[in-house]
């Protein structure tokens, strides 16, 4: 009850408030080490390893206004905007009955895929180091370096989200190729095959691959 309408109230909080939500904490952090009465709040939180009630209500009062309100916040409370947030989605992504095919996904190593001169192969890579998050895709056909393509992502983004984004480019990308042609894409991460197979997955990014994949091959 107490955090009902953070967002409107504790997105900033002043020092006073502070103050009270601090003497509002300490008797339940002194029931629950049963310290001395005289134990200053401070150690009674970082002994328990509970963090200070308004830190709590202010980080809940700016996810409830980023991620659920869609509020932008001014730059002084914090750098994340909306539209830096990935939104979960709902329902499926495309009608139950177009489902992948059993030869659309596969989780062998596909070593002989690549001797194939039949079929286009393409590569994703993602990284996140000290320098940022990146995601690129590789195109080979006959040994030769065909296309490639690679872009540098928000530093919030996590190293399974580049994936996506690098398995959605190579989607595109094998999209537009000749009817002809046939594409197998090779990924790193099981779980971004697993994300982007599934017709109601939450993720928005592996909900496109999914709509998206008719004509290639994802292993």
């Amino acid at each position: 009850m107490l955090a009902h309408g953070s967002s409107a109230w504790c997105l900033n909080p002043t020092f006073k408030m502070k103050r009270k939500l601090s003497s509002l904490q300490r008797p339940f952090l002194l029931h629950i080490s049963g310290a001395y009465r005289t134990t200053p709040t401070a150690a009674l939180q970082t002994t328990l390893g509970i963090p200070p009630l308004h830190m709590q209500l202010q980080i809940e009062a700016r996810f409830t206004s980023i991620y659920r309100l869609r509020i932008p916040l001014p730059p002084i409370i914090t750098d994340t905007q909306p539209h830096d947030l990935e939104m979960k989605a709902t329902g499926w992504s495309t009608y139950p009955s177009e489902h992948l095919k059993p030869n659309q996904i596969s989780f062998e190593y596909g070593e002989a895929y690549i001797a194939r001169k039949d079929i286009i192969n393409f590569f994703t890579d993602d990284s996140k180091t000290e320098h940022g998050v990146a995601a690129a895709f590789c195109v080979l056909t006959t040994d030769i370096w065909a296309y490639q393509w690679s872009a540098k992502l928000n530093d919030n983004n996590t190293v399974f989200q580049a994936e996506l984004t690098a398995l959605h480019e190579a989607v595109i990308y094998a999209s537009h190729l000749p009817n002809h042609n046939t594409s197998k894409i090779h990924v790193e991460n099981r779980a971004s095959i697993m994300a982007s197979s599934n017709s109601k997955s939450t993720n928005e990014t592996a909900r496109k691959i999914f709509k998206s994949k008719n004509k290639s091959l994802l292993g």
